[in-house]
């Protein structure tokens, strides 16, 4: 017998992997750079290139790009910067990986150490964790009605299909569809002015863009994307030569064509920093003002629908024998999308050694979450915020110094209808959230002479769903009725009503329909509570 179905497709991770880079190197010192005298800052970006799949297993190739900023020594003494990259390729097993899979890669810097030799070569050390997963579009098909016939509701009969009578139920199904599952880039183009209180930019020793506070919105055939990007530069000044830094935070926004995107969908949107300029022109007085900024954000962008339907959940012949073939999927549903805002503060004590601060020049920090847990009505998460600063001494000879410190964080915000799932299947466990955590609002500031104070807002959107194991209906097989068993059910019967049972569960034992134990009965609804007496006619024997 043919079913009315329809297809939800909802996106899955097929597979996955973690992997672990240590990445080691001198790095000797360009003739046209000065003498290293003492690294004052450092930062580093990892790069994916490209990426090859393969029969179970994929090839990840790369480079880690690094900025130092260091004070000169010998006649060239003052301030100075270099940059430079490691290149990496590795291959990577994954398990049920083919050649076609598309991979997506998020990749960490978690470590990285720049150490002097000497005033010319340099040690670069680092550790770059990558985590590759391939998704997958999983088509599930929920049976909606019967080919052969227009579904009725129980209370107009029982429905007839080629001269059987079947009994029905329907249930409403909620479910959440990927809509869109692609990959894309946002190209963005803005400008700052440095300000007439500054004096005009010589040569750039140091160059840096964090993109902070982005936020997704889907519209109407299109993704809003709106963020912030703090510019951070430290300079020659073009007549003295005196070194000075800029700061500045300039919004962006943008939008990317989307055609399934839709008002209202759930944005579960990854991005990662592409290809980044920073470049300086003229103003049109002829000074060196104007910082140009270009940036591409990679975007891994899924949009997720709310559906619901009525379902056939199950079926049982009347007048003949029906046998239900069910296959069983994962069910998601959204149960909440969260987000979260929390502020913190933290105060760093300078140790004995430490030169006091003046000014503070530059403040930056990561955030990573380490554990996000749930319990009964409750989801916590677990983290640390890597925190750390430019600032110019007022000591004599001391210049530019960096403090950096780890803050660790837990947040817990109650959440009605959550069972604990700690322990439940791993494959469940991985679908029921998405994470995108981010840090907004950072300021450090001067407490006394000893002490740093960071201040900064704790942003985590977190969908959060419902995911179930549900048998769906894929199949109905129609056979004659098996006369023997027939003739063993009595022609009446009254059924004490046990806990549990429904009227359901009754009619298909007893091969007859809910409509007729209601009328027999005089029910008006299908409520029944154990204890109830019901009579149980077999089919034929009153009409």
């Amino acid at each position: 017998m043919e079913l009315m179905k329809k297809s939800i497709y909802t996106d899955k991770i097929k597979a996955k992997a973690m992997l672990q880079i240590p990445l080691e190197e001198d790095i000797n010192v360009s003739d046209t750079r000065p003498d290293v005298g003492r690294l004052v800052f450092t930062r580093g970006k990892v790069k994916i290139d490209e990426i090859k799949t393969g029969t179970n297993k994929i090839w990840v190739k790369g480079k880690l790009l690094f900025q130092i900023l260091y004070e000169a020594e010998g006649k060239d003494s003052g301030m100075a910067g270099m940059e430079g990259e490691l290149p990496f390729m590795e291959e990577i097993y994954m398990d049920r990986v083919e050649s076609q899979d598309r991979v997506i890669c998020e990749s960490t810097l978690e470590d990285m150490r720049v150490n002097m030799i000497n005033s010319r070569k340099l040690s670069v050390q680092a550790v770059i964790a990558l985590k590759p997963r391939v998704e997958e579009l999983v088509e599930t098909k929920i049976c909606t009605g019967i080919a052969d016939y227009q579904m009725q509701t129980q209370t107009k009969g029982i429905p007839n299909v080629e001269g059987e009578q079947l009994e029905y139920r329907r249930k409403q199904q909620e479910y959440l569809e990927t809509a869109v599952c692609k990959r894309d880039l946002l190209r963005i183009h803005e400008e700052s002015r440095v300000g007439s209180a500054l004096p005009a930019i010589g040569s750039l020793l140091w160059k840096s863009v964090d993109v902070t506070q982005v936020d997704f919105k889907p519209l109407e055939e299109k993704l809003a994307i709106t963020g912030e990007m703090t510019l951070f530069m430290v300079y020659t000044e073009e007549l003295s030569g005196k070194v000075n830094w800029f700061e500045a935070a300039i919004p962006f926004s943008g939008n990317v064509e989307c055609q399934s995107s839709r008002e209202g969908m759930i944005a579960d949107v990854s991005y990662d920093v592409g290809h980044e300029e920073i470049t300086v022109r003229e103003d049109a007085d002829g000074e060196a003002r104007m910082i140009g900024v270009e940036l591409a954000l990679e975007l891994e962008m899924k949009l997720l629908c709310k559906g619901e339907a009525q379902v056939v959940a199950d079926v049982y012949g009347v007048s003949c024998e029906v046998d239900t073939i069910t296959q069983r999927s994962i069910m998601r549903k959204l149960h909440q999308d969260m987000y979260v805002e929390e502020k913190f503060t933290h105060n760093t004590r300078l140790e004995e050694a430490q030169p006091r601060p003046l000014q503070i020049c530059h403040s930056d920090a990561r955030l990573e979450i380490e554990d996000c847990s749930f319990s009964e009505d409750e989801v916590t998460w677990k983290g640390t915020i890597q925190v750390r600063m430019l600032y110019l001494s007022g000591e004599e000879g001391s210049g530019f110094h960096t403090l950096e410190d780890s803050v660790p964080f837990r947040l817990t915000r109650q959440v009605l209808g959550i069972q604990d799932i700690q322990g439940s299947d791993t494959e469940l466990m991985t679908q029921c959230y998405a994470l995108q955590p981010q840090l907004a609002q950072l300021h450090a500031s001067l407490k006394d002479g000893n002490q740093i104070e960071w201040r900064g807002v704790i942003q985590i959107h977190m969908p959060l769903y419902d995911v179930n194991q549900e048998d769906i209906l894929q199949e109905i097989q129609i056979g004659e009725l098996d006369s023997q068993k027939l003739e063993k059910l009595p022609g009446f019967a009254i059924y004490f009503v046990k806990k549990g049972d429904t009227l359901w569960q009754i009619g298909k034992k007893y091969y007859v329909s809910v409509e007729k134990i209601k009328v027999i009965n005089q029910l008006t609804s299908d409520e029944i509570k154990p204890g109830d007496r019901l009579l149980i006619v077999k089919a034929g024997e009153i009409e």
